[in-house]
């Protein structure tokens, strides 16, 4: 059977700020691919790397460098706000549950609100989102308190983790070895057909693969 649209899976964890730059960009122009299908899921990037026997980049000295240098530039050609956080890394098993939480049981719109809030919290104010009173402050323009707080619990309860970890296995099954991945489908080809494409800085190749408009990643005159 083939696939009636294109879509997109994207495989992100708040640890990476290399996800958090290509969440922001992503979100910039995909209202202009109507005709694409979305869908961000939560994986934990320690155990794709422990899975593929891969290493964070922040492990190597010359790279961690190159990869703070690197974000501060892009922040400054794309306008969008980056601040290394002062702690990292920091475990993130629980926001990326609360996320989980929040995919199945939220409105799509509501649970990529709350990604965005997230990521702000990391990588704009740097704060530990490990912290459940940092989550807690962080949704909550989104969220009643008690509907926070009803997250929080259900990131503990056994169905939210097993498809926290179901997600993860998920994307080893299919070949990620980091974040951000995206998972790209063609619509008219048979639905089992999938495409892997890696990182933050691809957007350009997607678009010219699934035939789509690309504006560019530059809103504003780089100062570098």
């Amino acid at each position: 059977m083939a696939a009636t649209r294109a879509s997109i899976i994207c495989y992100y964890d708040l640890i990476s700020p290399y996800t958090y730059m290509g969440f922001k960009l992503f979100n910039r122009f995909r209202k202009q691919w109507p005709g694409v299908d979305v869908t961000f899921k939560p994986i934990l990037l320690g155990g794709i790397m422990n899975a593929v026997k891969n290493q964070p980049l922040f492990n190597f000295p010359s790279k961690r460098d190159h990869m703070v240098a690197d974000l501060d530039r892009i922040s400054v050609v794309t306008g969008v706000p980056f601040k290394f956080p002062t702690q990292f890394p920091v475990n993130t098993v629980l926001p990326m549950r609360v996320l989980t939480a929040l995919q199945l049981h939220e409105a799509t719109e509501k649970y990529e609100q709350c990604i965005d809030k997230l990521f702000d919290e990391y990588f704009v104010h740097s704060r530990n989102i490990s912290q459940p009173e940092v989550i807690q402050a962080a949704l909550t323009p989104l969220l009643d308190a008690s509907k926070i707080q009803s997250y929080l619990q259900l990131a503990s309860q056994p169905e939210i983790k097993q498809a926290f970890k179901e997600y993860t296995d998920e994307a080893v099954a299919r070949g990620v070895f980091g974040a951000p991945t995206f998972i790209i489908k063609k619509a008219g080809e048979p639905a089992d057909k999938e495409y892997l494409f890696f990182g933050s800085d691809r957007f350009e190749m997607i678009a010219a693969f699934l035939g789509l408009p690309y504006p560019g990643l530059i809103q504003q005159s780089p100062k570098l």
